[in-house]
């Protein structure tokens, strides 16, 4: 049976007695709580391949605002519910991360929330105690509470604390389900080897992710099981996240050039696409700077739109929130250099965040989402991407180039969430960007609203928003056409074929008779040659023919006549003809 015609049926044929039930109550209709229509789809799916087809490692691309955590805890309360898991590990790839997934997964949050245990199972949640993987805390908390959650690099051997981290999850825990969010956008060897240590553990792996493309070029090993993205996301209604619109000022008012500030090098934005792919890969060792008047004009660009997202906050959300503008720079003296231009030029509180900022203000980061923040803007380089989610975010200013689709998604993504949820509303991210960065392959992977040749002083209202989504409203579902999904292509089983095969014996009288009625065919084939004679010519002027034998008597011994090489055949002809 397929999934859509499993799914329909409501009653899941194939499954276990106790997934029917888990099933069953996630998806009543007199739900409190209920899960978004992809979320529903996306936990179907995982169900319906482990338990139906028998797949352990699969990976489900839900776009950023999409709800990923509320669909890996609806998972973790039908493994210990229908499974019987007791242990499950959730990896993600940074502190901001980690700290979102602990914020909806102490307490047992997330379960209680949407009441995933059904009545008179309720009780689980006792079991779902948290224990966070980190610097100097000890590994006994892995025994003790059902959810083990970290980043990543907590697991990695060339540390102490990952070398016994993950020998105690090796050494004491049976069997492992494997929560893998963005992870996967960590540095391959050490994160592959890694899953491969935790393989024999994990009965059933699921990877959750904004951006599948691995940053470093590779293929996750985990098969595409849903997709929600972008476009998806806003087409719902109400939508889930917000529009896209990027404002491209006139390239002749905006000249974007860069200065080299150790030797005082100048280059034009034509110049540097070399250097931005230097950057991006972390090969670049020169701290290019954006030119002060290119930079500036950007700024009061990005301030326009910030102003006009701050009257669309007062409007819709009745002050509900601040919007904040994120200045994505390209390297740290760049990111220096736009904080102080916005705080003495144009007299806006900045938050700079880099690799090389102390705790205090990455904590400052974390509480921008808080209206209480004090912050308008913030400038980071690449230190803010997955798991920094701040609805304020309302306006990203790009003074860099992107030729990755995976960094480009994450920063984009920064500004996806909604401040207001549930209610028919149409809020914007606003994208300051510059044609001459050549991002239109971005923002057609994003679905946005491109305006090119903006002024300086140019003002847009809602007229010049994206026009609302209506709501798709199925008329005649008599006339739809299923298309059957895609067959596996099998592999030749050779052995298993040779099984099936019966041979049936009986006896033959009259066998003489049979072998002699076989035709054979002949086949020829030199296995062996003998030289019976070599015929010797001098090369000279004498017409002289000496015929030899095989075997040849020289001074009364028998010497067999052997291949020479080419040099002492050249050596040997040398010598004849002189």
């Amino acid at each position: 049976m397929d999934f859509r015609a499993w799914s329909d049926s409501k009653e899941f044929p194939g499954t276990n007695p106790l997934t029917r039930d888990f099933l069953q109550h996630l998806l009543r209709e007199d739900a409190t709580r209920k899960l978004w229509r992809h979320q529903r789809e996306a936990v179907l799916r995982i169900i319906y391949s482990y338990e139906l087809l028998n797949e352990k490692r699969l990976l489900l691309n839900i776009v950023t605002g999409g709800g990923k955590t509320a669909i890996i805890a609806a998972v973790i309360a039908w493994l210990k519910y229908s499974h019987n898991f007791d242990k499950f590990l959730l990896l993600c790839p940074n502190t901001i991360v980690r700290d979102r997934l602990e914020d909806d997964l102490k307490d047992a949050n997330v379960f209680r929330y949407f009441q995933f245990f059904p009545p008179g199972a309720e009780h689980y949640t006792n079991d779902l105690g948290l224990h966070i993987m980190e610097s100097g805390k000890g590994p006994q908390g892995m025994l003790e509470n059902g959810i083990i959650l970290g980043n990543i690099h907590q697991l990695y051997e060339s540390n102490i604390n990952g070398k016994r981290n993950l020998a105690y999850l090796l050494n004491f825990i049976e069997e492992l389900a494997v929560f893998n969010d963005e992870a996967h956008n960590t540095p391959a060897p050490e994160y592959d080897n890694v899953l491969f240590r935790l393989s024999r553990k994990a009965r059933i792996r699921i990877d959750t992710t904004a951006t599948p493309d691995r940053a470093d070029g590779k293929t996750p090993d985990s098969r595409m099981l849903y997709e929600y993205n972008i476009s998806d996301a806003q087409a719902e209604v109400p939508p889930l996240i917000k529009s896209i619109v990027v404002y491209q000022p006139k390239i002749r008012s905006v000249e974007l050039s860069y200065t080299n500030p150790e030797t005082g090098e100048r280059r034009t934005v034509d110049e540097m696409d070399e250097e931005f792919e230097k950057i991006e890969k972390g090969l670049a060792t020169t701290q290019w700077v954006t030119d002060p008047d290119p930079m500036r004009k950007q700024i009061q660009l990005a301030l326009n739109r910030l102003n006009e997202q701050a009257g669309r906050a007062k409007a819709l959300g009745g002050g509900e929130y601040k919007p904040l503008l994120f200045v994505v720079a390209i390297c740290i003296k760049d990111a220096e250099q736009a904080k102080k231009m916005l705080e003495e030029e144009f007299r806006l509180r900045t938050l700079l965040v880099t690799e090389k900022s102390d705790e205090s203000d990455r904590r400052e980061a974390r509480n921008l989402r808080s209206p209480n923040s004090p912050y308008e803007a913030v400038v980071s380089v690449l230190m803010l991407r997955e798991g920094w989610d701040v609805p304020r975010v309302s306006v990203i200013l790009l003074l860099r180039k992107f030729s990755s689709p995976v960094y480009g998604q994450q920063v984009v993504g920064r500004g996806l969430r909604l401040n207001i949820r549930d209610r028919d509303i149409q809020e914007i991210c606003a994208i300051v960007d510059h044609e001459k960065l050549k991002h239109q392959w971005l923002w057609e992977l994003v679905n946005a609203k491109v305006r090119k040749e903006v002024d300086q002083g140019s003002l847009f209202g809602d007229e010049d928003l994206p026009p609302k989504r209506k709501p798709q409203i199925l008329v005649n579902p008599e006339k739809l056409i299923k298309v059957p999904p895609p067959q596996k292509e099998e592999k030749p089983d050779f052995l298993s074929d040779l099984e099936d095969i019966e041979i049936e014996t009986e006896d033959f009288p009259e066998w003489r008779k049979t072998l002699g009625a076989f035709t054979y065919e002949t086949d020829v084939e030199i296995s062996n040659v003998r030289i019976d004679g070599i015929i010797a010519r001098p090369l000279d002027s004498s017409r002289f023919v000496e015929h030899l034998s095989y075997y040849n008597n020289i001074d009364g011994k028998n010497v067999l006549i052997k291949d020479i090489s080419q040099f002492e055949l050249i050596e040997a002809l040398a010598k004849v003809l002189n």
